[in-house]
């Protein structure tokens, strides 16, 4: 039997988080470009070996990221550390609010994807259309400097979540996703990734994207927010549904007074699932809201905002998001139909959703008032 000693084993890769030494700039329409051919895109893929292509996509995403948290941050963003409390040295995951949260009659809250770090929309636009369209720079600054329908016509205040950097790695004392840790440097460029220790790789209360949805709720929102603050909700994929099903189970005087409205993009909840958990036959209120306030927004080959398929399934109304190919790419899609439809439920506390069921087979829908 052969064995290879260490010291011939393949140097793991090592790439520096930053463009330029990359090979990469930003031209002026924001979009990443190589320095050697302005021509050519951002490009993933530089070698046949996985290894070396992983380590070298997860540079350029923290090069990225850190140019969409710079941006955030003049626009008035701060991160905070939950769990609250959390000293800069404790296992802590960040998230994304505003400066002056406290002081805000109407908060939007964003759950973003599982595997999107926060202030990331969609990799696959940053690298193609630009960092601004691909990331939340764009839809926080329209919701911050847009006149809406707020008292005084103050903005409203933001809050990000962060469902997807949920291990902490002692080594560089910061919070990583799961593809960040597969791509931390290795012994060689063949050895395992590190193992996930559950007691020191993981965060209190925020362990995945089920308990940062519930800390989320439970914690931030009631200790940061104004009292009585009015929450617009955009939940994207599984931590979206996580709301959904978090809602179901804890309705009550105090969210229903407090939450405006739901927006879910590529929602992963089922409302029979939802009515099976332990509800009664009389459709709960919070089944009521959502079929009243929310809305879902899907990939499909429609014009944004048309009515299609759904209802029957997460039981509200469900739109084309005017992305017809990538499920990642939708909130950029329609984020600004998402802002609109908030600033409408804002302004009219007694507004419902015309509610549309599919009639014709065609997976497009016909308004139809169902009446729960």
């Amino acid at each position: 039997m052969f064995r290879r000693l260490p010291h011939t084993l393949p140097a793991d890769p090592v790439f520096p988080a930053d463009l330029e030494s990359l090979g990469f700039f930003v031209n002026e329409q924001d979009q990443i470009r190589l320095i050697k051919n302005p021509a050519q895109k951002y490009q993933y893929q530089i070698n046949k070996n996985d290894r070396v292509n992983q380590v070298w996509k997860q540079a350029n995403n923290d090069a990225v990221y850190e140019i969409v948290q710079d941006r955030l941050s003049n626009l008035g963003l701060e991160r905070v550390r939950l769990p609250l409390g959390a000293t800069e040295t404790d296992n802590h995951v960040p998230i994304l609010v505003s400066k002056d949260l406290a002081t805000k009659d109407r908060v939007i809250v964003f759950f973003g994807e599982r595997h999107v770090e926060p202030g990331i929309l969609s990799w696959r636009v940053i690298g193609d259309e630009g960092i601004k369209v691909g990331s939340l720079q764009e839809f926080v600054s329209a919701a911050l400097f847009t006149p809406t329908p707020t008292s005084q016509g103050t903005a409203p205040g933001i809050v990000i979540a962060n469902p997807c950097q949920l291990l902490w790695y002692r080594g560089g004392g910061r919070a990583m996703s799961v593809n960040a840790w597969q791509s931390l440097p290795r012994a060689s460029a063949v050895h395992e990734p590190f193992r996930v220790d559950e007691a020191k790789n993981k965060i209190a209360a925020n362990g995945d994207y089920r308990e940062h949805v519930a800390y989320v709720l439970e914690q931030v929102l009631p200790r940061l927010t104004k009292k009585g603050a009015k929450l617009d909700i955009v939940g994207i994929e599984y931590p979206g549904s996580e709301v959904v099903e978090y809602f179901a189970l804890h309705w009550n005087p105090t969210w229903s007074s407090r939450v405006t409205g739901i927006s879910l993009i590529e929602p992963q909840h089922k409302v029979q699932e939802l009515l099976d958990g332990g509800f009664d036959d009389d459709s709960p209120e919070f089944i009521k809201f959502l079929s009243r306030r929310c809305r879902a927004y899907f990939v499909s080959s429609a014009a944004i905002e048309t009515p299609i398929a759904g209802r029957e399934l997460y039981g509200c109304n469900c739109y084309s998001s005017g992305e017809d190919s990538y499920q990642e790419n939708a909130m950029v899609r329609c984020w600004r139909s998402v802002l609109d439809w908030f600033n409408v439920l804002y302004a009219n506390p007694d507004h419902e959703e015309i509610e549309f069921v599919t009639v014709d087979g065609s997976g497009q829908a016909d308004e139809v008032k169902l009446g729960w």
